[in-house]
């Protein structure tokens, strides 16, 4: 009698001294994703440590619940992570914050979340309309590689030149250049030019990351001279 009741005090304040189970967490995010479209984002990777084995889980994306492919929804492991992915949101202009939680959906109280950046891969001219010869602001973003930018000047389906405009800066990929529109001797040709940005020393038509950049070049008529009389 003495055992079990020795044993049981043993159990018991065993049970007191144990740790309370860690919370869920999330590893962190890379500082900033890229959205091109509303159906071509970057995906985010999830992965995630410390949930209940085989627990159902959901994912949301600023509170949005992100549906699980199938029809099955998404579950933790038997070691308690989750490993799983879905599309950063998208974003009309510029960059934000945005946020991914994930929650156990038997129980709310075992969440998990995460912060991160982000931006719209573009390219703007400032101002929108130029002389092929004035110098104009070349801003952009969403260019993610630890490489140079590259202006490819393209007519009438060939690079004629190609300009560096420099590396990226900030956690997305910012760059904010002013120059020529036109980096040419002379007067470009006339009709449709597509600049093409990217981060490729020399054109690519099939480059992953690229954004154009439309300028219709018109001829420029020159004043006739006043005739003496």
């Amino acid at each position: 009698m003495l055992f079990r009741a020795l044993a049981l005090g043993v159990a018991i304040a065993a049970l007191v001294a144990a740790p309370a189970a860690a919370a869920p967490t999330l590893a962190p995010l890379k500082p900033c994703y890229v959205a091109a479209t509303p159906i071509s984002r970057e995906f985010v990777v999830i992965d995630g440590l410390g949930f209940t084995p085989l627990s159902a889980v959901d994912v949301y994306v600023d509170d949005i619940l992100q549906p699980a492919e199938g029809t099955e929804p998404r579950r933790a492991n038997y070691d308690t992570t989750v490993r799983s992915s879905v599309g950063a949101p998208f974003v009309e202009d510029g960059e934000r914050m945005f946020a991914l939680r994930v929650t156990e959906h038997d129980a709310p109280a075992n969440t998990a979340t995460q912060l991160a950046k982000v931006t719209r891969l573009s390219v703007e001219q400032f101002p929108e309309r130029a002389a092929t010869n004035d110098r104009v602001r070349f801003r952009g973003r969403g260019f993610m590689f630890d490489a140079p930018i590259y202006a490819h000047y393209v007519f009438a389906g060939k690079s004629r030149r190609t300009v560096r405009i420099g590396m990226p800066s900030g956690d997305c990929g910012r760059f904010s250049v002013r120059r020529k529109q036109f980096p040419f001797k002379g007067s470009p040709r006339v009709g449709s030019w597509t600049i093409w940005f990217d981060q490729e020393a020399h054109y690519n038509p099939k480059a992953a990351v690229r954004v154009p950049l439309t300028i219709r070049v018109r001829s420029q008529i020159k004043p006739r001279r006043a005739r003496a009389r």
